[in-house]
């Protein structure tokens, strides 16, 4: 079982969480700023356009 011994206290999971939020909120302020954008013609992400 010594080829499994794992050592993850080098990981610092406070900063990996810290950093995973601020990725998701800048998903989602360029979701919300991609959203408020006007539809030009009504037609969502180009669907009725031949």
């Amino acid at each position: 079982m010594d080829d499994f011994d794992l050592d993850l206290d080098h990981l610092d999971f406070d900063a990996a969480a810290q950093n995973n939020a601020a990725k998701l909120a800048a998903a989602d302020a360029a979701a919300a700023a991609a959203e408020a954008l006007p539809d030009e013609d009504d037609c969502a992400g180009g669907a009725c356009k031949i």
